[in-house]
């Protein structure tokens, strides 16, 4: 059976810088990785430049740094394994114990296990503290992290035959910006028929003192442009973890195949069958694609750009978590079984129920015999002549009249009408019967 490799561990040169951004001990520097071609090899290349500063560290802030004032504080071990502990809470009653103060509110703050950050006002408070007697006699060790006083550029077009104490001493920095404390050239991996090697390019990477990065600097009356280093993101191949590699992990092996506690080297689990270690979806632990690896490229992404610490940077992004529904959702849901559409239950047809008949709609007819014109013998228009033949006389009409009224009012002759009424009425059959020319019927 096939079974898929993991990628290649990364360059454990590369990884230095964003393993550790303070004042490292030579022997580090001592183990990174020298060029291996032998096309390439040339003996004054030099593949990294440390000033004797840098691996001391820095003892105070200048006048020209400004804020934030930040020291960092560890309790003093012999082995780091050990599982020694500091709280911020307790290390903030041993400054007010010992009367150390010009400390912000919400200053001392946790950044590891072992590793407080204590933030100053100004940066003579900081520098007395890290004269402190009290903290060699408490056995507490205090450092100004580099990543708050330095600045890390990429510059490109440097040859490859050149060595890095020849860069250094070549350059020449714009007003404002600090000396370099290190150079160091990124190689190039090569896979020659199986064989690994290493050739150095023409990127070095170079830290400057101080709080300013240049947009340029000069080599030999020549300006090469200086670019923000952005912080690889590396992965252990043992426990998985990020932020260091395999040869300096202290912890104990966990598959990138299925999460168990082993080396993923002798796991038979196939890709299709991989639980992450991060994330839990189904697919290894190094695979480019885990919501870990991207959340990882950010946070180096934020550390490189505005020069923060891992945990202020990992701060700004949640971690990458799935809810127990989702995990036990993929766990227990069969994955090479086939839907089958076959059913077995049986199906029973039965006649639709009966409607009611349904009302008669529009008549169109109907509404044509309601509306439509009637013939008629007169020729139109005949309403509007006054010529009508035989018109009814004057007397006739009245008779009409009184007649009609006469029909109205006998079924109320037994009601007894109102004293108004009646006497409009009595004057109105006057007025019938004498006709409207005669004198004696007009009031006066």
């Amino acid at each position: 059976m096939d079974l898929d490799t993991p990628p290649e561990p990364p360059d454990p040169g590369a990884s230095a810088s964003s393993r550790k951004r303070q004042g490292e001990d030579t022997n580090v520097y001592a183990a990174k990785k020298t060029i291996t071609d032998p096309t390439q090899v040339n003996p004054s290349v030099q593949s990294l430049y440390i000033h004797p500063s840098f691996t001391e560290g820095a003892k105070s802030y200048s006048d020209d740094d400004n804020g934030p004032f930040i020291v960092q504080v560890s309790r003093e071990v012999e082995d780091p394994s050990s599982g020694a502990s500091l709280r911020a809470i307790n290390f903030g009653q041993f400054l007010h114990k010992h009367k150390i103060g010009s400390i912000i509110h919400d200053g001392v703050k946790n950044i590891g296990r072992n590793k407080i950050t204590v933030e100053f006002t100004s940066a003579q408070a900081a520098n007395n503290f890290l004269v402190s007697p009290v903290l060699k006699l408490c056995k507490y060790r205090a450092i100004i992290p580099t990543y708050n006083i330095t600045r890390m550029g990429l510059v490109k077009g440097v040859p490859v035959d050149w060595s890095m104490d020849e860069l250094v001493d070549s350059l020449e920095l714009p007003p404002g910006c600090g000396e370099v404390l290190k150079s160091r050239r990124l190689n190039r991996k090569s896979v020659t028929e199986g064989v690994i090697t290493w050739v150095p390019t023409q990127s070095v990477v170079l830290t400057f003192r101080g709080q300013m990065l240049p947009a340029k600097v000069y080599s030999y009356h020549t300006s090469l442009p200086v670019e923000t280093y952005k912080l690889p993101t590396i992965q252990c191949q043992n426990c998985c973890r990020f932020g260091h590699i395999k040869t300096i992990c202290r912890s104990k092996p966990r598959c990138y195949r299925c999460a168990q506690p082993h080396t993923g080297d002798s796991c038979l689990v196939i890709k299709e069958l991989s639980t992450c270690l991060h994330c839990s979806g189904s697919h290894f632990a190094t695979d480019k694609d885990c919501p870990e690896f991207s959340r990882q490229q950010s946070i180096k992404m934020v550390m490189s750009q505005n020069n923060k610490s891992y945990i202020e940077a990992s701060s700004q992004f949640p971690p990458v978590r799935r809810s127990y529904a989702e995990i036990t959702k993929e766990m227990f849901t069969p994955t090479n079984v086939t839907s089958s559409k076959t059913s077995y239950r049986q199906t029973v047809f039965r006649s639709p129920r009966p409607r009611a008949p349904l009302a008669k709609g529009y008549d169109k007819k109907a509404v044509q015999t309601i509306v439509g014109d009637y013939s008629s013998s007169l020729p139109n228009g005949c309403a509007l002549n006054n010529n009508v033949e035989n018109p009814p006389s004057q007397g006739k009409m009245l008779e009409f009249i009184s007649e009609f009224l006469l029909s109205i009012v006998a079924p109320c002759s037994e009601i007894p009408l109102p004293p108004n009424v009646a006497k409009n009425l009595s004057q109105l059959f006057k007025l019938l019967q004498n006709g409207p020319n005669n004198p004696a019927t007009v009031e006066l």
